[in-house]
């Protein structure tokens, strides 16, 4: 577990507080929220009827369903309130952390999180996680205070941009999908440009066979900043 969400900007951007010391067993490291990287929610409330139109695929044999919503690291925050107290202390670090240890709380990393799309996921008849719908783009229900993040493996990464369309299209051999490259250009963050550019680099490794397609995408994307950033 990374963190848990402790505020919103919109609909699709969540702030999550990391666990800090003490907190969970095994406190999160920088590279588990680093730039780009992508986490999941789990969505408390699901209304099934209303999510089931916008699978891309979701086979009808499913068995007591966990919906996710994911989303992508595009920022950090430090907060520090000790900043600009640049006075004399009675008591040094290592006592403040003993006497005054809410003191230390105070100190908090935040990560902001944008909203990419869902998966649902429900276990097969060994008991292993299976993926058995997705879609990309805005999440219909909000996330809840005191959710919990946690980061995806390449594996799930993976199942989340691995597409196959309905049984009645006659297309049944699954294909890369970025659904949510339009949802992204809309925002107006400076940042994210640079985090759809660290989403391809890690789409190539984990699809080699799409390597040519991704490329195109990447060059255009490059040629997009490097013209908005001359103006």
């Amino acid at each position: 577990m990374l963190g848990k969400i402790v505020k919103s900007d919109s609909h699709i951007n969540y702030v999550c507080q990391i666990h800090g010391p003490h907190e969970v067993e095994d406190e999160p490291a920088p590279v588990d929220y680093a730039f780009g990287r992508f986490v999941r929610v789990a969505i408390r409330t699901r209304p099934a009827e209303q999510l089931d139109s916008l699978f891309a695929y979701a086979p009808e044999n499913r068995q007591e369903p966990t919906s996710y919503a994911v989303g992508v690291i595009y920022d950090t925050i430090l907060l520090n309130p000790a900043f600009g107290s640049l006075g004399p202390r009675l008591s040094n670090e290592s006592q403040v952390e003993l006497f005054s240890p809410d003191y230390i709380a105070e100190k908090a990393v935040l990560i902001y999180i944008m909203m990419l799309g869902m998966v649902e996921i429900a276990p097969d008849a060994g008991g292993n996680a299976n993926v058995v719908s997705v879609t990309h783009g805005i999440p219909l229900v909000s996330l809840e205070l005191g959710s919990e993040v946690e980061t995806m493996s390449d594996e799930e990464v993976s199942a989340f941009h691995y597409f196959r369309d309905p049984v009645e299209s006659g297309r049944q051999q699954r294909y890369l999908h970025m659904g949510y490259l339009p949802h992204i250009l809309t925002q107006r963050s400076s940042l994210l440009p640079m985090v759809t550019l660290r989403i391809i680099d890690q789409l190539e490794r984990l699809f080699p066979q799409n390597l040519a397609l991704l490329s195109i995408v990447k060059r255009n994307f490059a040629w997009r900043l490097k013209v908005e950033t001359t103006g």
